[in-house]
This record gives structure tokens, sequence and C-alpha cells, in this order.
């Protein structure tokens, strides 16, 4: 970004590198006021004004590309999330981890095998003929123990991790729904139905109960309807919508900040680029401050079950952590454009380590990008954000941050053409040279009060000693202490 920052030209640019480095005013955006002033008699086109139509224009595509990169944040975390078994099995493994929704999860878990299976009769079945009263009691009371161990067992890796393939698998299930239909969820007459009866045996056996629990399922809950036709419709069509717009945003966002820059007046750029990098902090702030309220207020306004509450809270908190990630990442990537934009620009501290790098970056490009890859590379193993550890995030890090040493190294190329290496040792050496000689001047008028005012007081004690000796007499000393009065003051 070159338009914000020029040379000055003739001395003036040497004048303007050297208060640059001393702390004073860089003289960037202002190389115009800078250069010589014309003869007299001649006559000087006024400078030219940026065009106010394209100002605006540019910061019209700008508000646009910000709402959109909010949906767009948003579609990107629903496509995610719901079209990646993978991305939906790690998501539920996390719920499962969560002690508030594990407990939770417990209780519901025993108290649907309390109200679909009659417990008191499989026990009675398994005890002698006299024990059999007793069934009904040990099954009341084996209640509060079933929860302790389902939740025991769901603590376990093997159970967790049966946990997270059988949600992959559901994710996987929920894709067919949308595409169409397999064996377990089919699509006849018009009807999307899920056979729970084929699930329950598979649970059955596993558990060691008794084979075809399934079969005494009421035929409504054996075979579930989970859609109708225009249901599987709407379900099919939002989830084309959804994943098409994911992908678009993706595309659009992006073009429309590089369409801002393009048609943004030449001498703006640099601020067009800042606004940029500002409107997408914004955008990640508001995705943040949206998931806050959809956690906190929305989750407590919708629940009306205060058991409920807490674990329903943690689900959308884990359920929405992508989305925090993916507006983490576009915060990050606003922060690294502002700075980027601040750099270029003509504040002291960026003008004056721009042209202590120029020599550098001219003269040696191959160590200049190397530099440029190690600082990625850190960045890449320090991983603050989830992008920075993708291969997706990674590439386009990779990209952006040889572009960006790209026109580094051309507007440093174009503002200070002259540099060269050991010039600014040079100028902070004079700097320092001429801070110490300017503190030695401060502390001399000071010094020389002092010793004239003891060499005045050595002269009077003289006079009075001459006086009182009667080596003068008193006219004479009260002429020499006038004369020597008169001669300090």
């Amino acid at each position: 970004m070159t338009d914000d920052v020029s040379e000055p030209a003739g001395g003036a640019g040497e004048a303007g590198g050297r208060v640059a480095a001393e702390g004073g005013v860089a003289p960037a955006d202002a190389a115009s006021g800078a250069t010589e002033a014309a003869p007299p008699g001649t006559w000087t086109p006024p400078a030219a004004k940026p065009s106010k139509g394209r100002s605006i224009a540019a910061n019209g595509v700008i508000g646009i590309a910000t709402l959109l990169l909010i949906v767009g944040v948003f579609a990107v975390w629903a496509n995610r999330l719901l079209f990646s078994p993978a991305n939906w099995s790690n998501t539920s493994t996390q719920l499962l981890q969560n002690p508030t929704i594990r407990s939770t999860l417990s209780n519901y878990t025993v108290d649907q095998l309390y109200a679909h299976v009659n417990v008191g009769n499989l026990i009675k079945s398994a005890l002698p003929t006299r024990l059999q009263p007793l069934a009904d009691p040990a099954a009341g009371a084996l209640q509060n123990v079933a929860v302790q161990g389902v939740n025991l067992a769901l603590e376990r890796p093997r159970v967790q991790d049966l946990w997270a393939r059988a949600n992959k698998a559901a994710a996987q299930t929920f894709l067919v729904v949308v595409k169409g239909g397999n064996r377990r969820v089919g699509v006849k007459q018009g009807v999307v139905t899920l056979n729970l009866a084929s699930i329950v045996d598979s649970i059955a056996s596993r558990l060691g109960l008794p084979p075809n629990l399934g079969a005494k399922l009421p035929h409504n809950i054996a075979h579930l309807t989970v859609l109708k036709s225009d249901q599987l419709k709407l379900v099919q069509n939002g989830g084309d919508f959804l994943r098409h717009l994911a992908v678009w945003l993706t595309v659009i966002v992006p073009v429309l900040y590089a369409v801002a820059l393009a048609i943004a007046p030449p001498g703006r750029r640099r601020r067009t680029l800042l606004t940029v990098g500002l409107s997408a902090v914004l955008g990640g702030l508001v995705v943040i401050l949206c998931r806050s309220i959809l956690v906190t207020q929305v989750t407590g306004s919708l629940v009306k079950d205060a058991s409920l509450k807490p674990a329903v809270g943690d689900a959308v908190a884990i359920t929405t952590q992508m989305l925090h990630q993916i507006a983490a990442g576009i915060i990050f990537m606003g922060v690294l454009l502002v700075l980027a934009a601040v750099f270029a620009g003509p504040l002291r501290p960026a003008y004056a380590t721009r042209r202590a790098i120029a020599p550098f970056l001219r003269e040696r490009p191959v160590a200049s990008y190397a530099i440029a890859l190690g600082l990625l590379a850190l960045l890449f193993i320090w991983n603050p954000i989830h992008a920075t550890g993708t291969p997706a995030g990674i590439i386009v890090f990779t990209v952006v941050g040889l572009f960006g040493m790209f026109i580094l190294r051309r507007q440093t190329a174009e503002e200070f053409p002259e540099a060269r290496s050991g010039d600014t040792a040079r100028r902070i050496r004079a700097w320092v040279d001429r801070r110490r000689q300017e503190r030695q001047d401060r502390r001399r008028p000071e010094e020389t009060p002092a010793t004239a005012t003891t060499s005045l007081a050595d002269q009077l004690h003289e006079l009075a000693d001459l006086r009182d000796r009667g080596a003068i007499g008193p006219d004479e000393y009260e002429a020499a202490k006038g004369q020597l009065l008169s001669a300090h003051r």
C-alpha cells in the first residue's frame, strides 16, 4: 500500500527521515507539501482531491461485505457441524465428556428404560418362584444404582468411543435422509420412517437382554415417522441451500473486500485496508456476541425445566464452540490487516522502521522471504486459532504472508530508494550525540552563576581586608566596591 506514503523530495526527504528517527512527524501523507516551491509567476495546478464518490462506494461495499461476513460465519459453522460426520462425532464426544450433560443423560436413559420396559417383570422372570415377590422392590431400588452405573460407564473411554461411532453413524444417516433413504431410514408413500425396532433389538443383544424387544414396542414408535414428503423436500432444499451458501459466501466476501480496495481513491487505499481490517474484527465480535446471547439468554428463556437448564446451556455452548473458533479466526485476520495498514502508514515508529529495514529488503530478497516464512512457522507452532492448525488455514496464511512481504518490499523501495545499510546506525549515533550535547549545554549556564557569585564574594572580602588594614580609605573602598558590583550585574 504505497498510495498514502511517499518519499519527500529534495533535502526535505533527508530532514524528514532524520525527524522521524528522532521522534518527529514522518513526512507521509504530506509529500506534496514537501516539494520545492514553484518559481514566482509559474502556474501550479492544484493537487487532486480524492474522489468522495469513490470513497463512499468503497465504504458501502465494505459494509455489505461485513454483513455477508456475519451471515457467512453462521453458514460455514452450520455446514461444518451438520454435514460433516467427523465434526459431529467430535462435538457429540465433547458433549458426553461434560459432567453435567453426562449426568442428565444418565438420568434420562434410565427413566426412558423404566418408562418403556417393565423391569420388574424382567427381574421376576429371572428369579425363583419364592423370590418373585421381591422383583418390584428390587427394580425400584436398582433405579438409582442404574443411574450411577450408566454415568460411570459413560465416563469410560471405550464407551465414549462407541458413542462417537454411533453419532458419526447418526450424522451419516442424516445425510442419507437428506439424499433419499436406506434400510433403517426409508421413504415409503411420501413418509420418512425410522425403524427403531431394529435399533432396540441391536442394543438388547449387546446388553444381553431378551431378543425381539423391538417387537414389543407400539407400531407408531417402532416405525417412527420422522418427516412427511413435503417436510423431506424442505430439508433437502434447506441442506442444499446451506451448503451452497457457505461456499459462495466464502468466495464473495473476500472478493467484495478486494473490490473495495480497488475502487478506493489512490490516496486512501491504506485507510480502506484499515477499514477492512476493523470491519472484519467487528464482524467477528458480533458473531461472538450473538453466540453469548444464544447460550445465556435464549437457552434460559426456552427451557422451562430448571433442572435441565445447566445441561442445555452446556450443550449449546459446546455445539457452538466451532462458531466461536471461526469468529476468532476472522478477528485474528482483521487484526493482521489493521497492523499491516498501520505499519504502512505515517506514524513515526512505522516510518522509521520502514526506513531502517529498506536496505535489507531491497538488497536481500531471498533472506526477506525466508524471514517471512520463519515468522509464519512460529505462528503455526503457536497455533493461536483453529485456522492456523488446519491445512487450508496454513496455505491461506502462507500466501497472504508472502504477498504482504512483496508489498512491503515494493513500498520501501519506492519510499527510500537512496537508503543504504548503516544509515540507521549512523542516525542513531548522531541522535545520541546531540542529546548528550544538549544536556551538557543545559548544565553549563547553571554552573557559571555559581562560580561568578563565589568570585565576587572573595573580591569583596579582600577589599574589606584592605580597608581594615588601612591600605585604602573609605572612599576608595566604596568606589572599588561599586565597580565590582557593576561588573557582576
